[in-house]
């Protein structure tokens, strides 16, 4: 047996059978939540940070009496400030809506990324969700449901930027799906 492994030209190519490329998944739209949904955030950070800032310049100028207590105070407030914005900067960046050709997907997370994805086949009901404040700015949720959970929405896009566009993306995707799907041959779990 190990004669004939060795006999084997390894140099050889293996002939590789390529997926068609029209039966390929394509990214379509990649969206983040909007920053102005996280405004109060940023605005609570700043004045935190502010606040500690003047605090500590009091201190150091003496107006302020000098004591363990009072540094404490000034540094903890901004660094609670800047907690803040890192926080709503991380909301931001760790949470991409991804939509493409087979599916819609949520992707969320710093470290273990968390990904829910519904195929077109799936989707029952896509619908928008937003007050006055949210359409006043262009930004709302966009919510799919499954055919399982038709009230609950099993995907919910937070705070995205036109979220009437979004949704008729979708809604076309899912009036489109051919027949057969091309993807059936991946595990839905």
């Amino acid at each position: 047996m190990l004669d004939s492994l060795c006999d084997m030209d390894m140099s050889a190519e293996i002939p590789v059978t390529k997926f068609p490329s029209d039966k390929r998944e394509r990214l379509v739209l990649i969206l983040h939540p909007k920053r102005a949904s996280s405004i109060f955030y940023y605005v609570f950070g700043v004045v935190a940070f502010l606040v500690g800032l003047i605090f500590m310049t009091l201190t150091s100028l003496g107006t302020i009496p000098r004591s363990n207590l009072s540094w404490l105070l000034s540094l903890s407030a901004m660094v609670f400030g800047v907690l803040l914005i890192i926080g709503a900067e991380s909301r931001y960046y760790f949470t991409l809506y991804i939509i493409t050709t087979w599916n819609v997907r949520v992707r969320k997370g710093i470290f273990r990324r968390k990904t829910t994805r519904v195929f077109y086949d799936e989707i029952s009901l896509c619908r928008t969700n937003s007050n006055a404040e949210e359409k006043r700015v262009g930004m709302g949720d966009v919510e799919i449901c499954s055919t399982e959970s038709k009230d609950n929405p099993l995907i919910v896009f937070d705070e995205v930027h036109n979220p009437e566009g979004v949704k008729e993306i979708i809604t076309r995707f899912m009036q489109s799906i051919p027949d057969p799907v091309p993807w059936k041959h991946l595990d839905r779990k």
